[in-house]
């Protein structure tokens, strides 16, 4: 609480400058004999088999410059968390532009729909923008072991008309989830981290993983709409901060026929496919520092993952800046 407190207390600029600053040493020790044996920096070390798994095959240099970005990527989501209740509805509008959304604006407009989210650019700016743009937003949050940080994200999140509810410690969400999205609520969940939930074996990134099933189950129970959703930050100097978050809704076509399990199973990994692409493109703002893919499944040096998607924003160019 008292990071948050001072977050928020200081002026955004200098923040956001410091979190940089953070990484990028970060970065250097991360690349350094004693960095790759540092128990502190054991999430970068699971940051860089997660990036070599989107990207396989990149140059050493290359590589290198990703995982900077990556780490300024995901210092620039922190900040947003602690700061995005505190922007304006002007700010909150401005700082999320979505393309090719015409399928789930569709959707929307006659009921709810289901979103699949990888840990990926600012899910809380998306959040934030979501109830402006989208309507009703509803999702699901991880119990933290702090209850006064956890009730603070629930709060900072019901500021800008999301609803947050606990993964445990309280009723099971699945119901309610399935009341939101039937009576037209936009309901997103991260499903590349098993949260030791329901979870389902799929083909990720050239290896095997547990993806979070929830997504799927979901929108099989709603019987709604199902997106796998590609996310990334673009340089915009016009914005406040001078970030925003591009958002493309990608439709999952769900298994509809064979027993539950099957069902939720197969379209489980059609939204596999379709993620393990999108981070392809963008693998500079993918910020999961946690292993991903099973031991013992994973690929070789170079191989494996999606090949032949050029990431938009790419790691040369987005390393620069914060």
């Amino acid at each position: 609480m008292l990071l948050w407190r001072t977050v928020v207390a200081l002026p955004e600029p200098l923040v956001r400058a410091a979190a940089a600053a953070v990484v990028d040493v970060a970065w250097v020790v991360a690349l350094s004999p004693v960095g790759r044996r540092a128990e502190a920096l054991a999430g970068v070390r699971h940051l860089v088999r997660n990036l070599e798994h989107a990207r396989p095959g990149l140059a050493p240099w290359r590589a290198r410059l990703v995982l900077r970005a990556a780490l300024r990527s995901h210092a620039r989501a922190w900040v947003d968390t602690f700061v995005v209740d505190t922007w304006s509805e002007e700010r909150r509008r401005r700082a999320v532009r979505f393309v090719e959304d015409e399928e789930l604006r569709a959707a929307l407009a006659v009921g709810g729909a289901v979103v699949a989210l990888t840990h990926s650019a600012s899910w809380d700016v998306l959040g934030a923008w979501g109830p402006l743009e989208m309507g009703p937003t509803t999702t699901v949050v991880e119990r933290l072991a702090d209850d006064d940080v956890f009730e603070a994200f629930v709060r900072a999140r019901a500021a800008v008309g999301i609803e947050a509810l606990p993964h445990t410690g309280a009723a099971p969400p699945l119901p309610q989830l399935v009341r939101r999205v039937r009576s037209g609520s936009l309901v997103p969940l991260l499903v590349d981290r098993d949260l030791g939930g329901a979870a389902v074996e799929v083909d990720f990134l050239g290896g095997r993983a547990r993806l979070a099933s929830g997504a799927a189950a979901l929108a099989d129970l709603a019987d709604a709409p199902l997106f796998a959703f590609e996310a990334w930050y673009e340089r915009d100097r016009s914005v406040a901060g001078g970030w925003v978050v591009l958002g493309r809704p990608h439709r999952v076509e769900r298994v509809v026929t064979g027993p539950r399990p099957q069902r939720v199973a197969a379209t489980t990994q059609a939204c596999a496919d379709l993620l393990a692409a999108a981070l392809a493109r963008h693998p500079q703002d993918w910020h999961l520092l946690s292993p991903v893919l099973l031991p013992g499944t994973e690929p070789g040096p170079g191989a494996g993952g999606p090949v032949g998607a050029r990431p938009e924003g790419d790691g040369a160019r987005t390393g620069a800046g914060s």
